[in-house]
Parts: C-alpha cells; sequence; structure tokens
C-alpha cells in the first residue's frame, strides 16, 4: 500500500495546478461562485459527491476502512482578501482588488489533494472534509457547520492549516492550548462644536482626540502586556476635508486581540475609558461601540501530543517547532475547536529572499510545502 506521504508527493504537480488557477481567481467574503462550482468539479471528478451550499461551502462524507466510531473533520478556507496584487508571479489574480493573499488557495490545493489521494485509497477512520467561504470577516464557519455531513457527535475532531510566509518551508509550528487569538473590532466617534483652523482654541478637536487615543491606546496595551501579550491597533481615521477647517465630528476604527477573556475585557474597558479621557482633553464628546469578534483558537493538548508524534514520525521531529506564544492573528477554525477537540498548526511556506507575511499585496508561498500539507491532512484523516 502507497504510504500518504508517497501520495501526496505523487500530486505535487496537481496540486500546484490546482493551487494556480484558484490563485487567479479570487473571490471575497461568502459569496464564491466560481469558486464553490470549481471545488465541487474537482470532487465530483475525483468520485465524490458533495454537500453544496451556495455562499456556505462544500463538504464530503468519506467512510473509513476501520471506523472507530468517531469522524475526522478536515477543513481548508476559501476567501480572498480585498486587495490589489502586486506578487509579481506570472500566475497573479486576474481579478482587481481581490488576491489570495492569506494563503487559502494553497489550504484548498491541499484538501483538494487529500480529497483525490482518498478516493483512491480510502480513509482509515471517517472523514468530513469541508471546504469554507467567509472566514476573514463573515464567521463562514458557523454557516459550513450547518451542513448535514457535519451534524456529528462531541467524539469527533477537527483538523486545520493555516501557511506562514515568514517561517521556514515544510516547518510545522504548533502549541498545546490558545493557538490564535480572540479578536474583536472597536470604533469611536468624536464629535464637538467645530471651528476655523485659525482659532482653534474656540474649538473642539476631533483629530486631536483622535491623537491622544491612539496614544491612550498604545500605553494601555502596552501596560495589560506586561501581564499577558495584547494587541490594541487603530486602523482607520476619518476626519476632515478641509485644510482650513476644524471638523467638527470624526472616526477611528481599529481591533483588539487578547488570549484570555480577562484581558479581553480589560481592554475593551480601557480603550472606553480612554476615548472618554481624550475627548474630554480635546473638548469634543465620544461614543464608543464594540464588536465581538472571533474566539480564540484554542488547541487540544491530548490531540496535540498525538499529532505531535504522528508527524514527528512521519516529517521528522526536527520539522516540529513548538510555538514560543499563540499568534495574534484570528481565525473562525475556533468555532470547529470549540464543538469538537482537535488543532490547527501553522505550516512554513517562506520563499528564500522573501519577507512579507500573510496579508501583505506582495506575500508569495512555497508550493512545494503543498505535499508536506496534504500529507499532514491525510494522516489526521486516518487517525493519531
Amino acid at each position: 500500500m502507497t504510504s500518504r506521504r508517497e501520495q501526496a508527493a505523487d500530486l505535487q504537480g496537481w496540486m500546484t495546478e490546482q493551487r494556480r488557477l484558484l490563485h487567479q481567481h479570487p473571490e471575497v467574503g461568502l459569496d464564491l461562485p466560481d469558486t464553490h462550482a470549481h471545488i465541487d468539479d474537482v470532487l465530483r471528478t475525483c468520485g465524490l459527491a458533495p454537500e453544496r451550499h451556495e455562499q456556505s461551502g462544500l463538504t464530503v462524507a468519506l467512510t473509513g476502512t476501520d471506523p472507530d466510531g468517531s469522524t475526522r473533520v478536515l477543513r481548508a478556507d476559501m476567501d480572498a482578501l480585498p486587495i490589489t496584487e502586486r506578487s509579481g508571479v506570472d500566475f497573479a489574480s486576474t481579478r482587481p482588488g481581490a488576491m489570495h493573499a492569506c494563503g487559502h488557495d494553497l489550504h484548498m490545493a491541499m484538501l483538494l489533494g487529500a480529497a483525490r489521494a482518498f478516493a483512491d485509497q480510502p480513509p482509515r477512520r471517517d472523514v468530513v472534509l469541508a471546504f469554507q467561504p467567509g472566514e476573514e470577516s463573515d464567521r463562514g464557519a458557523l454557516k459550513v457547520l450547518e451542513h448535514d455531513n457535519l451534524e456529528l457527535g462531541d467524539d469527533a475532531s477537527a483538523f486545520a492549516i493555516h501557511v506562514h510566509a515568514t517561517q521556514p518551508a515544510h516547518t510545522v509550528h504548533f502549541t498545546r492550548d490558545v493557538f490564535m487569538a480572540y479578536g474583536d473590532w472597536f470604533q469611536v466617534d468624536f464629535s464637538g462644536p467645530g471651528g476655523h483652523a485659525a482659532t482653534p482654541e474656540d474649538a473642539g478637536n476631533p483629530v486631536e482626540a483622535a491623537a491622544r487615543f491612539v496614544l491612550g491606546a498604545q500605553a494601555l496595551a502596552a501596560d495589560l502586556a506586561g501581564e499577558e501579550h495584547v494587541v490594541a491597533t487603530v486602523t482607520e481615521l476619518q476626519i476632515g476635508n478641509a485644510v482650513n477647517v476644524i471638523s467638527a465630528s470624526g472616526r477611528l476604527r481599529g481591533t483588539i486581540r487578547s488570549l484570555s477573556a480577562g484581558q479581553r475585557s480589560r481592554l475593551i474597558t480601557g480603550l472606553e475609558e480612554a476615548a472618554a479621557e481624550a475627548a474630554s482633553a480635546s473638548r469634543v464628546e465620544a461614543a464608543f461601540a464594540f464588536t465581538e469578534g472571533y474566539p480564540a483558537v484554542r488547541n487540544d493538548p491530548d490531540y496535540v501530543d498525538r499529532m505531535v508524534a504522528r508527524f514527528g514520525e512521519v516529517l521528522g521531529a526536527d520539522a516540529l517547532t513548538p510555538m514560543p506564544r499563540p499568534s495574534m492573528v484570528i481565525e473562525d477554525f475556533a468555532y470547529f475547536l470549540q464543538k469538537w477537540s482537535g488543532a490547527m498548526v501553522y505550516l512554513g511556506a517562506q520563499v528564500p529572499g522573501h519577507h512579507s507575511f500573510n496579508h501583505s499585496d506582495d506575500v508569495v508561498y512555497d508550493e512545494s510545502v503543498l505535499a508536506t500539507g496534504a500529507t499532514m491532512l491525510l494522516e489526521a484523516g486516518d487517525g493519531f
């Protein structure tokens, strides 16, 4: 019988073709008609019968040769980012304003490779392959979890890979608990009388308030990070439209990242207080709004121990690296791991000489990791 690693290696060229085709035709969000259609076509060509729901992905149930009563769920995300690509690769996005900058094209290609391998040599345990749209900001995981194929018992497990553009290719990075952070969003609206730019003493100034708030948010995060790493980042600022007018209003938005519910709560409270203080000092009013984002991705320690033991045998112990601390990235695979035990890992995919991280408009990935990722998915499907 062909080993899973050999199967994956034999499919490297085919997975590369799949990845490049998907990379050239990215779609953003939940509505991914072309991507859904392509995945559906490939799976049916493999002799599989996917459950497909527009805007909520595709799943395929596979019966194991030696089932143990539980199911292994393997997941890949499908959506791209609203970015215009400038990576310079000869298979760049053909759609301005959309790019697979986070590597989801690689994730899909790996899982398609696993599907083709399982179609040829069935998994040892029962498996569901899940292709999910809307990971980036639409909580697509919640929609795909409604599939009939994912009406599973509590004893199921879930596994996913995320490529990492700045870690050495073929290295696997993991944690035994929190893998990725809680992620939430905030918005602050400043409003005041405004006025003439020549008489700032007579006006409230939302620009001053925003500047004070940004500094306050940075100070708050630095203070809380002494206990446990946190992030508070202002990413958007909209104030004013004339050089000689102090605007009467302004808005800023940003994100927070935290590793525990306690730090998350302290961040939210502290930012609201920082907004009020900045407004008072700048003679304006502040309205603070918080939007709950994604929960933390929390790996199961027992599952990780079994995973590390098996991947060490297959990939070599040197390929496995415990992470010194969780990633501050967020991922809605968290919802899978709230439902079942399992894990998500990073798979290094750095191209030598390139240092842009995921989500950059010039990011590139080493495609040779497709076989490594498919091997990991196949092993997870067979069961640790």
